[in-house]
């Protein structure tokens, strides 16, 4: 009983530590302990008092395992790398990387153990690494949180592992491999391909190099982070020292490089940034990938660090050509100017008469002579519009832009340019940026037929998604209407499931799948057979599919799907190739993974669909989500 006990808190002490409150986790893992003086217990409640920001407390925890004179007192890895992480934070480096050589020893002779006697390495003992890695992190050794990778990577478990080693090989100079490594967890978070970009253009000499922290911060903590730069310069500055906020930053702006939001980030990497930022606000200037909005934003802060001058030439790829730039400050006439207006009219009267090239030269010459004069610089993206220079003229429109972001005639011009370079997103985008409730009759009129050109655009583009929409909704159903009895074991529902469900499965439990997809199935069913693998799968699902799961338990295991998609929602809209995209509803998410089968049975005689939990995993089910 005082076992079941020490379970249930010790489940609960792990809920709070995923979500960050270490002292409940503390309170949780201690009130286990009295239940229960098991090493993992005493490990979490370690685990939670170090991460509270008490490492003296959380080592005297482990103490009484931890005799220096034998490595069989009861300590388990996790206990030894741990050890570690506490003393590397106290500053005793020493001390640190003995116990992180414990560790490693530890969990080899474990291996050798368990691998002799079950013939398998079980979950729970595999996630150790992860520990193990991260007290080789935590001491900067770039090169041994590599090297564990390497000897363990059978037995990784955790796409954690694979980030601390791409961490590893980006501070070492391998950026291929740390691309790769970023790239095979891309599904994770979209961070991680951003990540995966900035290694690319680190290897290519693009991005200077830099080191970056094993730490990883919270999206809430990044947000945090953003508003406070925002409103603080000493923040700013310290924060563009940070590697991961560095790496995070230049990930975001590479994903969304046009936007006024990059460009401020590229201005406060480079203005900021010491040493490196001024060799990135150089790279921006000449590689040619970069737009121009990124460029003027690195002039503009090489200008303010006092590394440029006015007047002075620079080296800068613009207009399809790498070429030398004279950096001159050209003051924006914002009134109305009688004297210019007459030559913007002369130009439009040239450009009615045909004479376009004509106009073009006569609103050149005004910038030339140093007079940026909004109305004229408008006519002229116009004027390069009509000649087909799409790209100078973006370039016009993206500098009145900066001048006044919310203009709704520069945002006008720029969406109507979007949709002609067929950026239906960033036309979109500009439009709906648009505000002011009371625009002249014409303008509005304007407004409206824009409006509708991009709606038939958005259509015939969602037109192909559509259509293969479609075509997976009528996959999927094709699979809910296969026999399936209300009592199906899992063998017979994994038949049931297309071979690359199976495939996205396995990948999902961290099992390779098998070439054959009878191979795959008896992967499925010998790991979800394992009380402990299920348990933790169980625990790593959202309320709502625990509750689901319940909902079915106490119906004997299955109910009418009409039922079950009343009160859980339906399965439509969840596609087909779930190995690709998994499923958004809860009830084809569990499917997906084998929890929950969903097919046709025969009840009184009619043809009905149903979803089932397959019939040995019930009981288990039943005992883990407490029923």
């Amino acid at each position: 009983m005082k076992v079941n006990k020490a379970e249930e808190l010790v489940s609960k002490g792990r809920e709070f530590l995923e979500k960050g409150d270490f002292r409940a986790a503390e309170k949780a893992f201690a009130a286990a302990l009295e239940e229960d003086d098991a090493i993992p217990v005493r490990n979490n409640l370690a685990l939670a008092v170090f991460m509270a920001g008490e490492p003296r407390r959380a080592l005297e925890i482990l103490e009484p395992y931890l005799d220096p004179e034998k490595e069989d007192a009861g300590a388990n890895p996790f206990t030894y790398a741990l050890a570690a992480r506490i003393h590397r934070s106290l500053g005793q480096e020493e001390q640190a990387r003995r116990r992180l050589q414990q560790a490693a020893r530890s969990f080899e002779k474990g291996l050798s153990e368990l691998r002799r006697s079950l013939g398998q390495v079980p979950y729970s003992f595999r996630e150790y690494t992860v520990t193990i890695m991260l007290a080789a992190a935590d001491l900067g050794d770039h090169r041994q949180v590599f090297e564990l990778y390497r000897r363990w990577e059978p037995y990784h478990v955790s796409w954690e592992n694979k980030f601390l080693a791409a961490v590893a090989c980006f501070n070492l100079g391998r950026y291929k491999r740390a691309a790769t490594l970023w790239s095979s967890i891309a599904q994770v978070s979209r961070l991680f391909s951003g990540m995966q970009q900035v290694a690319f253009l680190v290897e290519r000499g693009v991005i200077p190099p830099f080191e970056m922290s094993y730490e990883r911060y919270s999206m809430e903590k990044m947000q945090e982070m953003m508003e406070e730069a925002a409103t603080s310069e000493e923040a700013r500055r310290r924060y563009t020292q940070d590697g991961f906020f560095r790496m995070m930053l230049l990930a975001w702006l590479l994903e969304g490089d046009s936007s006024k939001n990059a460009a401020q980030g590229v201005y406060t990497l480079v203005y900021y940034g010491g040493e490196w930022g001024e060799k990135l606000g150089r790279q921006v200037l000449e590689y040619p990938g970069f737009s121009p909005s990124l460029k003027f934003a690195a002039v503009d802060a090489l200008m303010a660090r006092g590394i440029l001058r006015e007047g002075e030439p620079v080296p800068m790829f613009i207009d399809g050509e790498r070429r030398l730039v004279e950096i001159k400050k050209t003051p924006v006439l914002m009134e109305p100017d009688q004297e210019l207006d007459k030559i913007v009219d002369r130009a439009i009267k040239l450009r009615d008469e045909g004479k376009i090239d004509a106009a073009v030269e006569l609103l050149r010459g005004l910038h030339r002579e140093g007079k940026l004069y909004p109305r004229a610089m408008m006519t002229l993206a116009n004027l390069l519009r009509r000649k087909g220079d799409l790209d100078e003229a973006l370039n016009i429109m993206e500098m009145l832009e900066e001048i006044d972001p919310d203009n709704p005639v520069f945002l006008f011009n720029l969406s109507s340019l979007m949709l002609e370079m067929g950026e239906i997103e960033k036309a979109r985008e500009y439009f709906n940026r648009i505000d002011n409730p009371e625009f002249e009759k014409e303008f509005a009129e304007n407004l409206k037929i824009l409006e509708r050109e991009i709606e038939r655009y958005e259509s015939v583009i969602r037109l192909p998604e559509m259509i293969m929409q479609a075509y997976e909704e009528d996959e999927r159903r094709k699979i809910e209407e296969k026999p399936l009895p209300v009592d199906a074991s899992l063998s017979r529902g994994l038949k049931n499931m297309p071979a690359h469900w199976l495939e996205g499965a396995c990948i999902y439990y961290g099992l390779e799948p098998a070439r054959q997809r009878r191979q795959r199935e008896e992967q499925l069913r010998e790991f979800l057979s394992r009380r402990d693998n299920l348990e933790k799968e169980v625990g790593e699902l959202e309320e709502e599919e625990r509750e689901l799961l319940k909902y079915l338990l106490q119906r004997s295991g299955w109910s009418r799907l009409n039922a079950v998609t009343r009160k859980f929602g339906s399965l439509e809209g969840d596609g087909f190739f779930w190995h690709e995209r998994e499923p958004e509803s809860f009830l084809g998410f569990l499917w997906s993974l084998g929890l929950v089968m969903v097919g046709k049975a025969t009840l009184e005689g009619r043809r009905v669909k149903i979803a089932t939990i397959p019939l040995e995993l019930r009981q288990p089910l039943k005992e883990i989500l407490g029923i």
